[in-house]
């Protein structure tokens, strides 16, 4: 059998160490809806392709600033009791279609399910108390997802909590992930390619929970974050 010799690393004393030239700058731009969110239940974004910057998927964030009011548009009142459902964040979505130079490679029917499914099973319970939180993630109390009491009787601690943070009609802010395959992506898009996603609202029986009463959510504020990348003239060809 042949020896294999090799050295230790502390005698790497004249190791030329790699530098990463490729990227020369990157930073998040953010992107508003084409159009108007005002009782629309459909929410598309356009990243333009034009440029020579290239854009890096994996890094998609979504931005929501929301409140929860009567069906009727009048506020909300101390003793109206009226909480989100899970990681509201997502899970206020039906539906996600992602397009391509306006080619569609993406539709996700069930969006808010595979989102919640996915917060359950791929993240730690650390991820979930830290990262997934500022998405409105509080998981229900086990065997009491049907209790929607929000009184101190009430046995879904999950929801109480969730509803600790909407009360009152106030503007609440979530942040976090789009649960989109192509998110999973590690490669850059490279430019020229124009990103177009479209998310469908579910209904509000769906995302609101509440034992009496007609309540809705309102979207204030809705916007993209995506993570920009200027590559070196050497790889983008650029002059």
């Amino acid at each position: 059998m042949e020896k294999c010799y090799c050295t230790k690393s502390e005698l790497d004393l004249f190791t030329t160490s790699a530098i990463q030239l490729a990227i020369d700058l990157s930073s998040f731009v953010e992107f508003h809806p084409v159009a108007s969110i005002s009782d629309n239940n459909t929410i598309e974004f356009l990243i333009s392709g034009l440029g020579e910057s290239y854009f890096d998927l994996s890094h998609l964030f979504l931005h929501v600033q929301a409140r929860i009011i009567k069906e009727n548009g009048e506020a909300f009142k101390d003793d109206d009791k009226c909480g989100p459902i899970n990681y509201l964040l997502n899970t206020m979505f039906a539906e996600c279609h992602i397009l391509l130079n306006d080619r569609q490679i993406l539709s996700e029917n069930n969006y808010a399910y595979k989102a919640y499914i996915q917060s359950m099973l791929f993240h730690s319970e650390l991820s979930q108390k830290i990262l997934l939180s500022a998405g409105l993630f509080v998981k229900n109390t086990a065997g009491k997802f049907d209790d929607v009491t929000l009184t101190d009787a009430g046995l879904n601690k999950g929801l109480r909590k969730r509803w600790d943070r909407v009360k009152n009609g106030k503007v609440f802010d979530m942040c976090g992930i789009l649960h989109t395959d192509i998110g999973t992506e590690s490669k850059l898009l490279i430019n020229g390619t124009s990103i177009r996603i479209r998310l469908f609202k579910t209904k509000n029986e769906f995302s609101l929970l509440a034992a009496a009463g007609n309540y809705r959510l309102q979207i204030e504020n809705i916007s993209l974050h995506v993570r920009k990348c200027e590559i070196s003239s050497s790889i983008s060809g650029s002059a």
